[in-house]
């Protein structure tokens, strides 16, 4: 459903219920004009949010991976996107553009994350899309040459969600068994390290999603939310003391 701040009742309803599969992501673009839907059955929605749009019908709408989205995010351009997903061709990190014909809208795939990629962030300033799968590995793609520049293991379990902070100089993981660690943009290696910060409690704790999501602000505080059913603010050490962990 569509609100707006001021009105007790939705504004639109783009997804009746009972009708679409679950949905996994939903975001709005940079400058809030859309906003697109992605649901387990592998498909992306895109609508356009105005006063003379139409907010209940998609200007856009594609399966991007047969076997689930899990994530999606919108590009520099304004009719580019990215999405992450499991497909069966292992094709698991794909680029669209959602003004071209369903059939030429695939603008590149990238084969990467064995069962499937599980988030992803944008950094425009470098042009640098990070992507994140269920094995715990983190693919840096290059935006300008299309190409997958680093690919390294980050945790042992699932990484659940990704953070970046504003000034794109470093990243974070959150994994299935409550890590997260913070990473360098320009030179993927570790910075700094928090383990089990969300770990359960109880004796199957392996069992649970672990950090479920992350955010990281101008003021470099990090915030979590875990299975534990815990959110925490953390003050991240200074840059200088981050990157002085490299030498």
């Amino acid at each position: 459903m569509l609100w707006e701040w001021g009105h007790a009742q939705p504004v639109a309803t783009p997804r009746p219920p009972g009708t679409y599969a679950k949905v996994t992501r939903l975001r709005f673009s940079q400058h809030g004009n859309k906003f697109g839907v992605a649901d387990s059955d592998g498909n992306l929605s895109l609508f356009q949010v105005g006063l003379s749009a139409n907010s209940t019908r998609p200007f856009f709408m594609h399966q991007c991976h047969n076997k689930g989205i899990t994530d999606f995010v919108f590009l520099n351009s304004c009719s580019l996107l990215a999405t992450a997903g499991h497909s069966s061709e292992s094709k698991n990190v794909c680029i669209w553009d959602s003004i071209l014909p369903h059939g030429k809208s695939l603008v590149v795939a990238f084969t990467c994350h064995d069962q499937g990629a599980s988030s992803m962030v944008y950094a425009p300033q470098h042009q640098i899309l990070i992507t994140a799968g269920k094995k715990g590995d983190i693919c840096l793609i290059d935006m300008r040459t299309k190409q997958i520049h680093h690919r390294f293991q980050a945790h042992e379990t699932a990484v659940k969600c990704l953070a970046i902070d504003p000034h794109e100089e470093y990243f974070a993981t959150g994994s299935a068994d409550g890590d997260i660690k913070i990473w360098g943009v320009s030179v993927p290696a570790p910075l700094h390290s928090l383990t089990a910060e969300h770990a359960r409690s109880n004796f199957f704790k392996n069992i649970g999603p672990g950090v479920t999501q992350l955010h990281i602000d101008s003021h470099s505080r990090l915030f979590s939310c875990g299975a534990d059913g815990s959110m925490k603010v953390r003050q991240l050490p200074d840059r200088e003391t981050l990157f002085n962990s490299l030498h």
